[in-house]
């Protein structure tokens, strides 16, 4: 597998091979000794420090932590799951919205998927009772202020043709903010549905399924949080 180093700020191979989740650090180290770990094309040596850009490939992985997708239904709390053992939520979807949750026993990924400064984006799909106008998407598209907080725009607003249904795409990530912004513009929503984190989208899954990460997935979301990580030194 191959990974671009993309923090500003060194980090020791070790660290970043535990951060990636292909080993412990000691085991990080162990890979090192064998030659199992090169660096820009090189075999890579015990203290190794990792610069912006710089090319780590591995030819082994040892599993450290667990990455699952989760549907949540309409009506259900987000909490833990019995279909998923020790593993717990990024983020939380109320229990009157369902779609897409990331369960994970990584504590690592909590600052760098949900701090609002990272501009991670989500996609929802929302239903309202009322027709939409053109505005709606202007607004929306401006940012949006209640009595509760200052929203950002949105990043993508698509209208339905039956102007009751549309796509918004966020990057902030506040409690209820859909409902909120939607209610100051006098929206009653009939069903909200996350659909998308990041590159991650609810695909064939149904309400109350589950499926695991597949590596990929794993290497993309990890090599994409990597640098927003203040955990890992």
């Amino acid at each position: 597998m191959k990974y671009i180093f993309k923090s500003k700020d060194p980090m020791r191979l070790n660290a970043y091979l535990a951060y990636l989740g292909i080993a412990s650090r000691r085991g990080a180290d162990t890979l090192i000794e064998r030659g199992k770990i090169r660096v820009n094309g090189s075999i890579a040596k015990l203290g190794t420090k990792l610069t912006f850009n710089d090319n780590v490939e591995t030819e082994a992985r040892e599993s450290v932590y667990k990455y699952a997708l989760y549907y949540k239904p309409r009506g259900e709390i987000t909490g833990t799951l019995k279909t998923l053992p020790n593993l717990h939520p990024l983020g939380r979807l109320d229990k009157e919205s369902e779609g897409l949750l990331l369960y994970t026993d990584d504590y690592r990924m909590t600052d760098a998927l949900l701090n609002p400064e990272h501009g991670h984006e989500r996609e929802y799909s929302v239903t309202v009772r009322e027709q939409m106008t053109p505005r709606v998407e202007r607004l929306l598209m401006s940012g949006i202020t209640t009595q509760e907080a200052t929203y950002k725009k949105a990043v993508r607003v698509v209208i339905s043709p039956n102007m009751h249904t549309l796509h918004i795409t966020l990057s902030e990530g506040k409690k209820h903010e859909i409902r909120r912004m939607l209610n100051a513009l006098n929206l009653t929503i009939i069903s909200l549905k996350r659909i998308r984190i990041l590159f991650l989208t609810l695909g064939k899954l149904k309400p109350s399924e589950t499926r695991t990460l597949t590596e990929k997935e794993e290497t993309h979301l990890l090599t994409i949080l990597s640098s927003r990580n203040k955990n890992v030194s």
